[in-house]
């Protein structure tokens, strides 16, 4: 990781193709900077995968994100109401652009053991066997969105409108894990060094 990777502010945004790794890199910032996560898909999703309102959708983004500090997994549409809400809220946008190797067979190994295990997450949604290698599946969502992907955050990190907000952009799972360890609790400089322990 270069060293001149800077650290977050209070709001951050993770944003990354499907399968990159945001909920991970979002709930450890969370517990390292000890401030609310914010589950994106818990939004936007209510049980049996049924899409939330839209109207809903805004209201909740939007006070979620009222708040002085928090970490939030996400991708931007960039039409969404939401998405310019949240982006003009939080200080610090991690992008985490790594190979589609490491894409593709994370999220294929994270369809398949959510298949296989039925575990629960945000209101009580599993992942169905009938989605996992249809078009409905992550697996080739990601496949299918990740060029795309790829150019709206290159042009998001190069626009001079978000200038004044942190940008840390990670381009491997090493990076990605460096980056987090390097990262001291908010209270570091309290600490004993010696104590002090990520």
């Amino acid at each position: 990781m270069p060293p001149t990777t800077p650290s977050p502010g209070r709001r951050i945004l993770v944003i990354g193709t499907s399968g990159a790794g945001k909920t991970h890199v979002a709930e450890a910032l969370a517990r390292i900077l000890d401030i609310p996560y914010i589950c994106n898909d818990a939004i936007i999703w209510r049980p049996n995968w049924q899409e939330t309102p839209k109207d809903e959708v805004f209201a909740e983004f939007d006070a979620a994100t009222s708040a002085p500090a928090w970490t939030l997994d996400g991708n931007l549409a960039g039409s969404h109401p939401e998405d310019r809400l949240v982006l003009s809220r939080c200080d610090t946008i991690v992008w985490l652009d790594l190979p589609r190797w490491q894409v593709w067979s994370a999220i294929t190994r994270r369809t398949l053991w959510r298949a296989i295990t039925r575990k629960s997450y945000w209101h009580g949604n599993v992942e169905r066997w009938r989605n996992v290698f249809s078009h409905d599946s992550m697996i080739w969502w990601s496949i299918k969105t990740f060029p795309r992907r790829r150019r709206n955050y290159t042009a998001l990190f190069a626009d001079p409108t978000h200038g004044g907000k942190t940008r840390v952009r990670l381009t491997s799972r090493r990076r990605v894990n460096a980056w987090l360890a390097s990262l001291p609790p908010p209270n570091a400089e309290s600490l004993d060094p010696a104590r002090a322990v990520i």
